[in-house]
């Protein structure tokens, strides 16, 4: 038997090509670089939605709430969109009147401005505003003011308050003034919005009518609550999680939150709070780790909240929470909102302002 070494012409049939380097000078480098730095750049040269500074209040809420008339108004965030099912809460609660004011990824201090310049604001203020929150979002007013969020919380203000809004952001570090403007999370949703309209653009064409309305419902079931919401990033609540430690020490001192305010202007207006706590996502034995200074701050917060008139609510503890009802993160399963709604209400009968009407169970 041969080896390769009999075969003279194997070694010449692919031949190794030489390895011979090439020394790029130091302006041809500088030229790669400006070229990655622009082609990076490009999304922030397009046109987009950019964070605005001023941003018009949202008169369309006010003028909701204010049709509605309501006896009991629930604020919060995705922790309440994904909890409550508005239609059967409605039902079970009659023959009280109740509104929702959630907006996802919003946090105390929004929560205050909703409570200021729209709950407070009606003629005939609401009996009872459930707040829903998650652990120490209450002495932690900074927790996401930027970006996206930015507007949304001006969309609640009025020209007042923008130096407690100033104050707020304060509370934050490393809070860069661009990312009022143009943040990751805007970014992603400016590329949203171009890549619906290109779709919608071109995949449309010679199909009429019909071919767009077919192809706008695909990107809506593509872009829909459950599979890209914008709230999605918010479902851990890492922003509550890593926070500074005198936000974990319960306190009402003016300096470091706005819980002062929250109870004045309540109780000039008539208006019992109920903090609502919300149980985050459990373990497989549907259990939820806290470490002592988290049991104390609740046990704080709680004192506190009923010696001026308040009530605090904790789920944490209720077994009936499990594992299988959660969705991503704290947030729950669309199919878990039903049965979480029934314990809701079967939790704050009593705080309602009128005994609800009983309707039988499924």
């Amino acid at each position: 038997m041969r080896g390769p070494g009999d075969h003279p012409a194997a070694l010449t049939a692919f031949p190794v090509p030489p390895m011979n380097f090439t020394v790029r000078s130091r302006t041809e480098l500088f030229q790669l670089l400006a070229l990655v730095l622009v082609t990076l750049a490009i999304p922030l040269a397009m046109p987009a939605d950019p964070v605005l500074r001023t941003v018009p209040f949202d008169q369309e809420h006010y003028d909701k709430i204010a049709r509605r008339r309501p006896e009991v108004v629930l604020i919060g965030n995705s922790m309440l969109n994904t909890r409550i099912n508005k239609s059967l809460f409605y039902d079970l609660t009659a023959p009280n009147n109740s509104y929702f004011l959630a907006e996802g990824g919003t946090r105390s201090t929004v929560w205050w401005f909703m409570l200021k310049n729209i709950v407070g604001s009606l003629k005939v203020p609401p009996k009872v505003v459930f707040i829903f929150y998650r652990d120490y979002d209450f002495t932690s007013p900074g927790v996401r003011l930027d970006g996206r969020n930015l507007n949304v919380a001006r969309s609640f203000m009025r020209p007042e308050d923008e130096p407690l809004l100033a104050k707020a952001r304060n509370t934050v570090e490393n809070t860069a003034p661009w990312l009022d403007f143009y943040v990751p999370d805007q970014m992603t949703q400016d590329m949203r919005r171009r890549l619906s309209h290109l779709a919608i653009d071109t995949g449309a064409i010679g199909q009429g009518s019909d071919g767009d309305s077919n192809l706008q419902e695909n990107l809506n079931n593509l872009f829909n609550f459950d599979n890209l919401r914008a709230d999605a990033t918010d479902a851990g609540a890492a922003a509550n999680d890593i926070v500074p430690d005198d936000s974990r020490v319960f306190s009402i001192d003016p300096a470091d939150n706005f819980l002062g305010l929250f109870h004045d202007f309540a109780r000039q207006r008539g208006i019992r709070l109920v903090f609502y706590r919300v149980k985050r996502r459990p373990d497989a034995q549907n259990r939820v780790t806290q470490d002592a200074d988290l049991i104390a701050y609740t046990k704080a917060f709680r004192e506190w909240a009923e010696s001026q008139g308040h009530a605090l609510v904790d789920e944490t503890d209720d077994p009936r929470l499990l594992l299988s009802m959660y969705h991503d993160g704290d947030h729950l399963a669309r199919a878990a909102m039903d049965e979480y709604t029934r314990m809701f209400v079967d939790r704050i009968h009593d705080l309602l302002p009128m005994p609800p009407v009983p309707v039988p169970a499924p």
